[in-house]
């Protein structure tokens, strides 16, 4: 699966600030998922992730540190962009 593009500003803003975005291996066509993830030079942390289905951007963020249910879903959009922007605006944790 090939990752959406996204704004120069918005990718420039991400390397600057050590996010990376990740697709998920093996996905069906039509139900994309990228991860959104942080590199902080000791290791590699999930902030969230978006799903595409139903022709929406499903946008889903870790909001807690522990527990079965640790991500929330913080929007649906019919950008990448948007989704990719309401997980880093949302995230309050790292995994």
């Amino acid at each position: 699966m090939a990752i959406p593009e996204v704004s120069t500003p918005l990718r420039q803003s991400l390397e600057r600030h050590r996010f990376a975005l990740r697709p998920q291996p093996g996905a069906r066509p039509g139900e994309e998922t990228v991860h959104i993830v942080l590199d902080n030079g000791e290791g590699t942390f999930h902030v969230g992730h978006v799903d595409h289905h139903l022709g929406l951007w499903h946008a889903f963020a870790v909001v807690r540190p522990h527990g079965l249910f640790r991500s929330d879903e913080v929007g649906r959009h019919e950008s990448f962009e948007d989704a990719v922007l309401a997980v880093l605006m949302s995230f309050t944790h790292v995994e």
